[in-house]
């Protein structure tokens, strides 16, 4: 009966053994998985702040533009004043009046390209924050699950003290019989001859 304890308890030993490397492999896997993860948003967040930037250069390119586009539009009207006075200078005029008119188009296309472009922009932005907060969630989601690992590898240490201990007792147990049994092994074998 006392083998039988033995096995059970060197099976249940090599099953905590078991349980608590595979804790420690998890818990190294969690790390080498945060540090990755924590990376990625410290990229993500670079990546955030250069298009806040471009963002940024952009309304202060638009604004200009439509300076641009507001002055032109007032000397456009400034020559049609002048063509209804001037009828000497029509012609010259109307010629400013279509270049100006044409920088006007171009002006105009180019704030539609600017604000297509922000508005691209402004999507990968929110693309970027709505990663952020799924690569935040895993992060939290690995904190938990190290400080659950390490929670139970600290309510079974103190176990595996104990088995330690009470391992080693029986292993001088067993060793001090099986040299009281080689002793008397061989005053028997000597008592044969």
């Amino acid at each position: 009966m006392e083998i039988e304890d033995t096995t059970t308890t060197k099976e249940t030993d090599a099953e905590l053994y078991n349980e608590i490397k595979e804790l420690i492999r998890s818990m190294r896997q969690l790390k080498e998985t945060k540090a990755t993860l924590e990376s990625e948003a410290a990229a993500l967040r670079n990546d955030m702040d250069a298009m806040d930037s471009e963002l940024k250069g952009m309304d202060i390119v638009i604004a200009a533009t439509t300076g641009d586009i507001q002055s032109n539009e007032y000397r456009s009207q400034a020559f049609m004043d002048s063509i209804g006075r001037l009828s000497g200078t029509k012609e010259r005029l109307i010629e400013d009046i279509h270049g100006l008119q044409f920088s006007i188009k171009g002006i105009t296309g180019d704030v539609s390209n600017c604000l297509t472009l922000k508005g691209h922009l402004e999507e990968e932005l929110t693309d970027i924050n709505k990663e952020k907060a799924l690569v935040m969630n895993k992060l939290k989601g690995m904190e938990d699950g190290v400080s659950e690992i390490s929670k139970k590898k600290a309510e079974k240490l103190p176990h595996l003290k104990t088995f330690d201990v009470v391992l080693k007792s029986i292993h001088n147990e067993l060793k001090e019989i099986e040299n009281r049994m080689d002793v008397s092994l061989k005053f028997v074998q000597h008592g044969q001859y």
